[in-house]
């Protein structure tokens, strides 16, 4: 049993991840490495490290930060700081002395009962909107022996709890730990084409679409699928009718569409995150309109 998982953010008054007021619990690591993720601070399964150049001025600070890098990954160049993110192990001794946050370790170790200290906080509000706690991320299920322990000490005490998930999981470890503790899946679909998922999001979406199929068959509380609309991925007539076709087969009628949000880009500097897919507007109500119809005309 895993004592301590690592969480990156606690979102509290969410009211997009589940019935009534939830809190969203962001647990850090995932197998994918979706292109477009909105969360790059949750893909590392360890310690990330969050630099605002914007934030740091030397020419008015002694730059402890320099002195507490014992990986030498921070440097003084041309009255900037430079950070050499292959130097750096992560270990957050610069972001302890950053004054103006510039530098700002992500992530933080807690175990169930601080964890669960820290939402059950929330209970009268989740008692009075029919609301609960959600497990989103990263990919949560990464953290599955945590999250077992975790939603058991929920449930004791009448909370409820919902999961969002890519379905990158051990599907017989996921019945066995979580489903039976679980009141609500969200559950994300992205791409219909194996070749598709390997190039946009590093694996083939095999397994992916197995797990959506086995939970069709068994699951006792809702599966309610998600798909972002991404646009030259898989906001695509193509791939929209592909994934509408493969749900109408498993008997799932409904889907939600999660529309495009370019705020991710802002994080990809801070966390030194490379990738080639850049899209900086918000989908039109005419794109989401033409997406939804591709769907139904499937």
């Amino acid at each position: 049993m895993d004592s301590k998982a690592y969480i990156f953010d606690i979102k509290r008054n969410t009211s997009e991840d589940g019935p009534g007021i939830r809190t969203t619990v962001f647990f850090k690591g995932c197998p994918l490495r979706c292109s477009w993720c909105q969360n790059p601070e949750g893909i590392a399964s360890g310690p990330s490290l969050s630099f605002r150049a914007e934030l740091c001025h030397p020419d008015d600070c002694e730059l402890p930060c320099i002195k507490a890098c014992k990986a030498k990954a921070l440097t003084l160049q041309d009255r900037q700081l430079r950070f050499d993110r292959e130097r750096c192990d992560q270990c957050g001794r610069c972001a302890t002395v950053c004054s103006r946050h510039a530098l700002e370790q992500v992530g933080l170790w807690l175990g169930v009962d601080e964890l669960f200290y820290r939402v059950a906080i929330d209970k009268p509000f989740f008692d009075a909107t029919g609301g609960g706690v959600t497990a989103s991320g990263g990919e949560c299920t990464m953290q599955m022996n945590f999250l077992h322990e975790f939603f058991k000490k929920l449930k004791a005490t009448g909370i409820h709890t919902a999961i969002e998930t890519n379905g990158m999981f051990n599907f017989g470890r996921f019945s066995r730990l979580l489903l039976p503790w679980l009141d609500l899946i969200y559950f994300d679909l992205k791409l219909i084409d194996e070749a598709a998922s390997i190039l946009h999001t590093g694996h083939s979406n095999r397994p992916i679409l197995d797990n959506l199929r086995r939970l069709a068959e068994i699951a006792k509380i809702p599966v309610e699928v998600r798909i972002p609309l991404i646009p030259g991925i898989t906001a695509t007539e193509a791939n929209l009718q592909g994934l509408a076709v493969f749900l109408r087969d498993l008997g799932i009628k409904q889907v939600n569409v999660l529309p495009y949000n370019p705020l991710w880009l802002d994080k990809l500097q801070r966390f030194g995150v490379d990738t080639e897919y850049r899209h900086d507007a918000f989908m039109s109500d005419a794109q989401i309109k033409h997406c939804i119809e591709s769907m139904q005309n499937a």
